[in-house]
């Protein structure tokens, strides 16, 4: 996601004064200066043990409720065997106001049409292993329910799978946020039974903090249907393999293949203009009088895949959305992202359009790709999407216009720490910030300087080989900290703890 404060403020007036001091670099323009590898290709991963999420939804727009039966092949890839399954039920935390996540510590925004709660009801669970089937014995627990604990009847042995089958209610609360309604919108962000990632540390139950993205997931397969009324468009992760009328309503069947997470947004208002960059299609959802901005959506998104494909290896997916939506920034999920109506006005300049929709479609990447832990490591995709803004700068504007944009970041961190806006420590988890204001100098604008400071230590062609071989090592996986301080030391053959400790942990 992208921080309010930088895209309504000060950055977005000196982007725009940037492009103009340092001659006015057409769009297109292509920076020979800037050398850049050749492209490592990350295929789709077509290991046989992610797990497999099928949901059938029905969407009541009316009353703002969603009806899913939900069927979930687990896989035990520990070496372990597993006596219990955890589901985050994000949805829960907005049930009440003081659990509500709403962003930027802006609940008048969030809620400007009166709070009302969200959540998910559970109507039944069951597993099934073989010919057996049974009834589990499961729990609610953790601030606001948003952990769903299910009791095996024996241990699921590694390697081993069960199915689950979850039949729920999504009460839909009226939010402008990840997950609620808005006048034209319905946002399904974190919306069904997500399983939780079991790690080295065992199970990460983290609540959903109101500070960051508090999500942290494996990537697993989806087929996702949905029925709404027919008037309705449907924006979704992954590609949509059928569509059908049925007397009234409308039914769309999604599929996607290793992605971290699913979502969609539903609108009985929306344009959409198509393009293509390779294989991927790209799509901007617009409503009916923004269609100036909606177009330029689809270019700058198509031109930011351009980029990022070049510069770090091939995005993996057949589709990829960009739909304006009620939303105070903007969101990322796999193949999909939210992009706030505001930006779409043309009396905003159109960097507040263009710096949000780089940024998250960079999370295809950093997040989307590469998965980290975003509760306790949230520099990993933060950090790493700030600085592939600065890439699209110096390739679409020019070197100069990139170097300015580094400059000033470099320049804002400084002052960040001096005003004590934060403390510089970057490496600490979501729970460690009192607020955004000083999550986003920490994480946004102190992780992307550190990797400009590698880059200025081992030359552009070593960092984007860095790059691209961090992209392709650990392409559908988690990776730490400790995994990207490993490539960049095997790649530039450089000792990188110092920085790393500096950067990260010091407060310096």
């Amino acid at each position: 996601m992208i921080r309010r404060v930088r895209l309504t403020g000060t950055l977005i007036v000196i982007i725009a004064v940037i492009v103009l001091i340092l001659g006015g670099c057409s769009a297109k323009q292509e920076n020979p200066n800037v050398p850049v590898p050749a492209v490592v290709s990350s295929p789709i991963a077509k290991e046989t043990d992610l797990n497999q999420y099928t949901i059938d939804a029905v969407l009541d727009t009316v009353n703002k409720v969603l009806s899913a039966e939900q069927q979930v092949v687990y896989v035990n890839n520990e070496d372990v065997g597993l006596s219990e399954l955890y589901f985050h039920i994000y949805a829960n935390a907005f049930g009440k106001q003081e659990t509500a996540p709403f962003l930027f510590d802006d609940f008048s925004r969030a809620y400007n049409r009166g709070f009302m709660p969200g959540y998910t009801e559970i109507e039944s669970i069951e597993l099934s292993k073989g010919q057996n089937r049974n009834t589990p014995e499961y729990s609610l627990q953790g601030e606001g329910d948003t952990i769903l604990r299910i009791k095996l009847p024996e241990p699921l042995k590694p390697k081993d799978s069960i199915n689950i089958l979850f039949r729920y209610r999504v009460i839909i609360p009226p939010a402008g946020d990840r997950f609620g309604y808005g006048d034209a919108n319905i946002n399904m962000g974190n919306w069904y039974p997500v399983a939780a990632v079991y790690d080295n540390e065992g199970w990460n139950l983290d609540k959903y903090y109101s500070v960051g993205d508090p999500f942290y997931s494996d990537v697993s397969d989806y087929v996702i249907n949905i029925r709404a009324p027919e008037e309705y468009s449907i924006a979704a992760s992954g590609y949509l393999s059928e569509e059908r009328a049925e007397g009234g309503n409308k039914s769309w069947k999604f599929r996607g293949s290793s992605m971290r997470d699913f979502a969609f947004i539903a609108g009985d208002s929306f344009l959409i203009a198509e393009g293509k960059v390779g294989d991927t299609v790209i799509k901007s959802y617009y409503y009916k009088d923004h269609e100036k901005r909606g177009k330029e959506a689809l270019e700058i998104g198509k031109r930011s895949i351009e980029i990022f494909n070049n510069a770090f290896g091939k995005y993996p997916y057949h589709t990829y959305s960009i739909v304006e939506t009620e939303f105070p920034s903007g969101m990322e999920y796999p193949g999909l992202v939210y992009i706030s109506s505001r930006y779409y006005d043309t009396a905003y300049s159109v960097d507040n359009l263009t710096y949000t929709t780089v940024h998250e479609t960079a999370h295809q990447w950093w997040y989307g790709v590469v998965g980290n832990d975003q509760i306790d490591e949230a520099w990993l995709d933060e950090g790493f999407a700030t600085y592939s803004e600065g890439v699209y700068t110096e390739k679409e504007y020019g070197k100069g216009n990139g170097d300015f944009y580094y400059e000033y970041l470099e320049e804002s961190a400084k002052e960040d720490i001096k005003s004590r806006a934060y403390d510089g420590v970057i490496l600490k988890p979501l729970s460690g910030y009192e607020n955004w204001d000083d999550y986003g100098p920490a994480v946004y604008t102190g992780g992307a300087m550190l990797l400009n400071e590698i880059r200025k230590q081992v030359g552009d062609q070593t960092f984007f080989k860095i790059m691209q071989t961090y992209y392709d090592e650990y392409s559908f996986k988690i990776a730490s900290t400790e995994d990207f301080l490993r490539i960049c030391e095997e790649v530039s053959s450089t000792e990188f703890d110092e920085l790393f400790q500096e950067h990260l942990s010091s407060g310096k």
